[in-house]
């Protein structure tokens, strides 16, 4: 059997991830490093005609946020030194749990 969280998502944490602030919509706040990335998706807008969009979202390892995370909590993401990115917010559209450790956060922009 393969130990997904320590051969797998903690590999792959350490390789792709980054430091982010995670809050609740009760104000507690947590530190989480996870792997941020920008997902593509196809949608039908009219007539099946396909339009790309791309969405930014968040991965990390569910057994290091000690809380359940839900739509409508919030991501930071500082910039990191020397990048041309800024600090970026971002409300939790939806929470995706993949069974093997792993959470996806979709993510929206913060107004």
């Amino acid at each position: 059997m393969i130990d997904w969280d320590s051969v797998v998502l903690a590999t792959v944490g350490r390789v792709f991830g980054q430091s982010a602030s995670y809050r609740t919509r009760d104000g507690a706040a947590y530190p989480l490093d996870g792997v941020f990335d920008e997902a593509v998706t196809d949608v039908d807008v009219i007539d099946g005609v396909p339009v790309t969009t791309v969405r930014p979202c968040f991965g990390y390892r569910v057994r290091m946020l000690p809380v359940s995370a839900h739509q409508g909590d919030t991501l930071f993401i500082p910039a990191a030194p020397g990048a041309p990115l800024a600090d970026t917010a971002y409300v939790v559209r939806e929470v995706r749990i993949d069974g093997h450790g792993w959470a996806l956060l979709l993510l929206n922009d913060a107004p």
